[in-house]
């Protein structure tokens, strides 16, 4: 099957930090291919030029109702090969094939609840893609049927399966310029936990503003007063 029209941007890694806010700290190139049967497929080329200096390339697709199918994720780190990995979801479980520089061959899976599955993958398209698994509401959502190839924040290690839990807020409709653009977008905060006690307002300290025009890509994204993410480039074909 073809694809019936594409999505393609660029995203500027930016400090957010007082003494140098503005500086690049990477970038991340991506192409979503959506299709018919409405799935969509994200190609992701991310690159972290602060140490350790990360390139990772990742590729993931998800159904019309944006739940995780399947993804391959390769990681270099400080210009050396970290690993790579390939996940799958099933009905009930989600399987991973890897080699990594630190542990070789392996093989994992692991059982979830059936319901939307999300894949943190570390490109910042793949952030707001979580989002759009699950219907926008106000309140806050428990995630659990979470997973990450990584649990390093820059996400320099692996990939392997590992399980998380997300708080996940939605905020309003907000309209935003950046770089590339005027956008209509979703504000949602979310962050990783480490126990459902975590999920309160002031712990999702990762802010999103996710496109409205069906390709959930984020227009901007941060941790404010540290570093953020924004959309400089975008166009649809």
């Amino acid at each position: 099957m073809r694809s019936t029209h594409a999505f393609t941007g660029r995203i500027a890694y930016l400090s957010d930090q007082a003494n140098d806010s503005g500086r690049s700290r990477g970038y991340e190139e991506f192409t979503i291919s959506a299709f018919g049967d409405g799935t969509m497929t994200l190609q992701a080329s991310c690159v972290i030029e602060d140490p350790p200096h990360v390139v990772r390339e990742v590729v993931q697709t998800v159904d019309s109702s944006m739940r995780a199918l399947d993804c391959f994720v390769r990681v270099r780190t400080g210009d050396a090969f970290t690993g790579s990995g390939w996940f799958r979801w099933n009905d009930d479980s989600v399987e991973c094939e890897a080699f990594t520089s630190a542990e070789g061959r392996l093989s994992k899976r692991m059982p979830y609840t059936p319901g939307p599955a999300v894949f943190c993958n570390h490109a910042i398209v793949g952030d707001a893609w979580m989002t759009a698994a699950y219907p926008v509401s106000k309140g806050l959502v428990l995630v659990r049927n979470a997973f990450t190839p990584s649990r390093n924040k820059q996400g320099a290690t692996g990939p392997t399966l590992n399980p998380i839990l997300l708080g996940l807020m939605w905020q309003g409709v907000e309209t935003i310029v950046v770089p590339a653009g005027q956008f209509q977008c979703n504000k949602f905060k979310l962050n990783g936990l480490m126990s459902e006690e975590e999920l309160l307002p002031e712990n999702l300290t990762y802010e999103i503003w996710v496109l409205t025009d069906g390709s959930h890509v984020p227009a901007l994204s941060m941790y404010r007063g540290e570093r953020r993410y924004e959309l400089v480039s975008y166009a649809r074909s």
